[in-house]
């Protein structure tokens, strides 16, 4: 091979095994780089943190503010006598004088509530020392009622999506 001529063959560069893999630079950049992500990791997450808090109380003040609007318009109207009667009338049922009032029930209105069968209560015998009458009722309670026990729900079936 000439002396002038670089050669075309590549030279493939084998590392030294007594030379570190970083400089000494590059560990303290390293180093200084690692402490900066250590140091500003916390504040950045308070400012994130911050944030989405601000972001919520912006939410909150927004919808203080249209509830408040409502508000006011209500106030306005209260303050309408034709809404102040037309509010007693519906919702008080008051009539001018001279005229007849109707309140006009509907079938839910007039249906009795459900209710549950209870056991009549105990009676304790009439001029008997107050520990017999007490000890009377227990021994009523204590007495199996003669109607039959309520029938307990049927049995829950698993959803269609459960079964097997």
């Amino acid at each position: 091979m000439p002396a002038g001529r670089p050669s075309t063959a590549r030279r493939v560069r084998r590392p030294d095994p007594g030379r570190p893999v970083l400089s000494a630079r590059a560990g303290a950049a390293l180093g200084v780089l690692v402490v900066l992500i250590a140091i500003l990791a916390i504040p950045f997450r308070e400012w994130v943190t911050q944030r989405a808090r601000i972001a919520d109380l912006e939410t909150q003040l927004a919808w203080h503010t249209e509830r408040a609007e409502e508000l006011r318009s209500v106030l306005e109207r209260w303050k309408d006598p034709a809404y102040i009667e037309a509010q007693a009338r519906s919702r008080l049922h008051f009539v001018r004088p001279g005229e007849v009032g109707y309140v006009v029930l509907t079938e839910e209105e007039t249906a009795a509530p459900e209710t549950t069968q209870t056991r009549p209560m105990a009676t304790a015998p009439k001029g008997a020392a107050w520990w017999s009458a007490v000890w009377s009722t227990v021994q009523q309670a204590d007495e199996p009622d003669s109607s039959p026990a309520p029938s307990a729900p049927p049995e829950a079936q698993p959803a269609e999506s459960y079964r097997q």
